[in-house]
């Protein structure tokens, strides 16, 4: 949409990428309402994240759309079945930002195609030689209840830790041993995305894949000898993930900038 003042024509971003969204009818779901305010509050504050906000949110689901139109439609009855469910909203979100980049690949002939296939993984990626990739997208977002109004609460982040229910080992392995995913014998990948500014960076997922982040310290001197992650008690060593090839991770949408840690244990796939 454009306007006129003074002669001067200034174009609103978002309403011009609503404009050219392919899937109109979303726009009226909360989700996507809810991400509309966000935008506008988070620009006007200074504070937008470029790689994760409404307008790439329709932007992705465009070039979804153009590359396989049932895949985007696939990703807007989710999102419309979802409702008012934010948290697995922002899951679906993670997929879509997962999904996206892979699409110029295709186009530019480094693979194959992308397939989506709910009862095998989240994300198909098949390669030129026809071998496949099968991604697994989760989202991690602490769940920090809503202090009251005029309170302080100081909450514990236990994201980093490494047998906490709420730490990203232990929602990593509940979704192998408890969803029976990531366990056929083939090129499995769980593709991690930190959605929070408290467990945004490698920290969080460093410390809870590996046995932590340890000092040892001169007895006498008491000075830093050696310090790093202990990998001697990793995930890697549960024997579940043995056809887990490798951990990818990102923070706050941008896929781009994107990590692997690949597992010394993974037992060749066969299919």
């Amino acid at each position: 949409m454009t306007t006129s003042t003074n002669n001067l024509i200034t174009i609103d971003f978002v309403t011009d990428t609503e404009s050219q969204f392919s899937l109109g009818d979303l726009l009226k779901c909360d989700y996507f309402k809810k991400h509309r305010y966000g935008y506008y509050k988070a620009r006007d504050a200074g504070c937008l994240n470029r790689y994760r906000n409404y307008a790439t949110l329709l932007e992705h689901l465009n070039d979804i759309y153009d590359y396989n139109e049932q895949h985007a439609k696939s990703y807007a009855k989710r999102f419309r079945d979802a409702g008012s469910n934010w948290r697995y909203c922002e899951a679906i979100f993670s997929e879509v930002i997962v999904y996206r980049p892979y699409i110029r690949s295709v186009y530019e002939g480094l693979i194959r195609a992308i397939h989506l296939e709910k009862t095998e993984s989240d994300i198909i990626v098949e390669r030129l030689d026809g071998s496949k990739m099968f991604l697994e997208v989760f989202c991690v977002m602490p769940d920090f209840p809503v202090p009251e109004e005029g309170k302080v609460k100081v909450y514990d982040v236990k994201t980093h830790k490494q047998n906490e229910k709420a730490s990203i080992r232990q929602k990593l392995l509940h979704k192998i041993m408890k969803q029976n995913q990531l366990r056929k014998p083939r090129e499995n990948f769980a593709v991690i995305e930190l959605n929070d500014m408290s467990v945004a960076g490698d920290f969080a997922i460093l410390s809870s894949l590996s046995g932590g982040y340890k000092l040892h310290l001169g007895v006498e001197s008491g000075k830093v000898l050696s310090s790093g992650y202990d990998w001697d008690n990793s995930i890697f060593a549960d024997p579940s993930t043995q056809f887990l090839k490798g951990i990818i991770y990102f923070s706050l949408g941008d896929y781009e900038s994107r990590k692997f840690i690949f597992n010394p244990g993974f037992t060749q796939a066969t299919q």
